[in-house]
């Protein structure tokens, strides 16, 4: 299985655990992610306000490069895939908005086609590789682990980009219990948005989104969250000692990407899994795994 690896620019800063936990699972997994030259960021959150046609404009020389490959592009970034993934499916239905962005383009030497899909790596992992695939290849089953899965928001919206139900995906919930994990009730806030998009402009209300996700994970007895997104990660790890501040609450819930715990299934070490970057403390949730049986 091949894909264009489109990694997003947060890997490299506060994300670069999820992408070194991306790189080590992936190998194991049998994934082989074929990095994008000279790929652009995608815009985020912020090339909107500068023009819907900037946004696409940015999606389409990723996706041209992409097509020039042959491959389809896996990235690992909510915010990425919604904007990369809305894009590749407007320009494969709408030729003359294609054709409009293209002139914008042209003088990059890509053109898009409009050839490509998008695809997430939990989308990838559930369904490429498969529940009883991913079952084969675990050494250490999580068993006792109490998790809860936080898929986020833009993975899930608008319907027809979304890897799951917007309401109540369950997407993440099958690959942690495939590893032996209790999946904690986390109905009420799986798809909640943690508020990453106003987090420089309206903290107050950012900081009070994710601190009713985290406060339901550790009501819910959770030993960590799981997120898919390093936005996600970066507001629910990095601002949490903000939270406690603020709202004066003992936290201290551990923000794990669903590739670490995957990566811990497998038994790749926590050091090539990038578990010592984690800002809220993991070793808790390592000290119990580690105690867990391993399989040859």
């Amino acid at each position: 299985m091949k894909y264009a690896y489109y990694p997003g620019c947060t890997i490299f800063g506060s994300g670069l655990e999820y992408q070194v936990s991306t790189l080590a699972t992936a190998k194991e997994l049998g994934l082989e992610l074929v990095d994008m030259p000279d790929w652009n960021c995608c815009g985020a959150s912020s090339s909107p306000s500068h023009g819907h046609d900037l946004t696409l404009a940015l999606q389409a020389r990723n996706i041209a490069i992409a097509e020039e490959m042959g491959l389809d592009i896996l990235t690992i970034c909510n915010e990425c895939y919604n904007n990369l993934a809305h894009a590749a499916i407007l320009f494969s239905e709408n030729p003359a908005k294609k054709d409009e962005i293209n002139s914008l383009i042209r003088d990059t030497g890509h053109q898009v086609k409009g050839t490509v899909k998008v695809r997430h790596l939990l989308d990838v992992v559930l369904h490429d590789i498969g529940p009883e695939a991913l079952e084969k290849l675990v050494r250490r089953r999580l068993t006792g682990l109490r998790l809860a899965p936080y898929h986020g928001c833009l993975a899930l919206r608008p319907p027809e980009i979304a890897i799951d139900s917007a309401e109540n995906p369950t997407s993440m919930n099958q690959v942690l219990e495939v590893l032996g994990a209790e999946v904690v009730p986390f109905d009420r806030f799986t798809a909640a948005c943690c508020g990453s998009s106003v987090l420089l402009t309206q903290e107050d209300v950012a900081l009070r989104l994710s601190y009713d996700i985290l406060k339901g994970a550790k009501d819910a007895g959770a030993d960590a969250v799981v997120t898919m997104c390093p936005l996600c990660h970066l507001n629910l790890d990095f601002k949490q000692k903000r939270m406690q501040k603020k709202f004066e609450t003992e936290l201290g819930v551990p923000i794990i990407y669903f590739t670490q715990i995957i990566g811990l299934a497998l038994g790749i070490s926590p050091k090539k899994l990038g578990l010592q970057k984690n800002l809220t403390s993991t070793k808790k949730v390592l000290k119990y795994v580690e105690s867990l049986p391993v399989s040859t």
